[in-house]
């Protein structure tokens, strides 16, 4: 989670913490851990039992708020937790038999998710996939890479639910930015109850700018000693007799698509620019 109460009772983000105060759950109100990570912090409950107990309620009341939305929107035979025979699944919600909506809470690995938006898409259902839970964050992460949409008006987007404070975020117009393709996306947040304005939204897409590699990110590219970029660097050398610092100095990198592996500056010297693992892009158009 996100955010918890301090001792005085008011909510607090985790990114705001300075692990000094004692938090709790503002739903449970038991115990939670600050924990510090590499992206961004989050809140752990101190017994493993009582977090997931906490989750499946955090599931539970999402799931049930998106029905309630969608039965405002007079979308026709709402159906939740249907098994679906032929597939094997159990998705959280069914429309009309003809879409899915997953509230995807816990952790899953992308070859999971895969199986089960092909699985949809086989038998001709349309899946979408909201956020939360352990998923719901202020910014969007690599981890929140393979969960990603796109259309026309958001460009590449996600949305995220969260079911206490009742609100949507949309996170859209998703790019990588600069030598080492750094995540930026504009973000809107919408009132579960205006459900419709997030429907209707047709943001201003802002236009790519060309960013400089920086001495500093210069001097990055030459400490990395991955085998993979190594190795990469020394035959960069043998083919060109030039290292490649010395190639990217005043590069200009434009913003691209969130959907490559290889950050630019790599591929600006001729790695392969292969494709991320995001399920949602692949889907078949009915």
């Amino acid at each position: 989670m996100y955010a918890a109460l301090n001792d005085e009772q008011k909510l607090i983000n985790a990114i705001e913490c300075n692990g000094q105060e004692r938090y709790f759950c503002p739903r449970c109100k038991l115990p939670v851990k600050l924990i510090f990570t590499s992206e961004t912090p989050f809140f752990r409950h101190e017994n493993k039992i009582d977090n997931d107990t906490n989750e499946r309620d955090i599931h539970k009341q999402g799931k049930s708020l998106i029905i309630e939305i969608l039965k405002k929107l007079s979308y026709p035979n709402i159906e939740s937790e249907v098994y679906l025979n032929k597939i094997s699944q159990r998705p959280d919600i069914l429309i009309d038999k003809k879409t899915v909506v997953e509230y995807q809470c816990a952790k899953i690995d992308v070859n999971k998710l895969s199986k089960r938006v092909k699985s949809y898409y086989d038998s001709d259902l349309e899946n979408i996939w909201i956020l939360g839970g352990d998923y719901l964050q202020k910014n969007i992460t690599k981890a929140h890479l393979k969960f990603i949409s796109y259309n026309v008006f958001w460009g590449f987007y996600v949305v995220m639910l969260d079911p206490i404070n009742e609100e949507f975020q949309l996170f859209y117009q998703i790019r990588f930015n600069g030598p080492f393709s750094k995540i930026s996306s504009g973000k809107r947040i919408f009132k579960a109850s205006e459900v419709t304005k997030l429907l209707n939204f047709k943001p201003h897409l802002r236009p790519s700018k060309k960013l400089a590699i920086t001495d500093v990110q210069v001097e990055r590219i030459q400490r990395l000693n991955s085998r993979k970029f190594k190795n990469f660097k020394i035959a960069y050398y043998q083919r060109n007799e030039l290292t490649v610092e010395k190639f990217l100095i005043g590069k200009l990198f434009t913003a691209c698509k969130p959907i490559y592996q290889n950050p630019q500056w790599a591929v600006t010297c001729g790695m392969e620019n292969k494709r991320l693992h995001q399920p949602l892009l692949d889907k078949k158009r009915r």
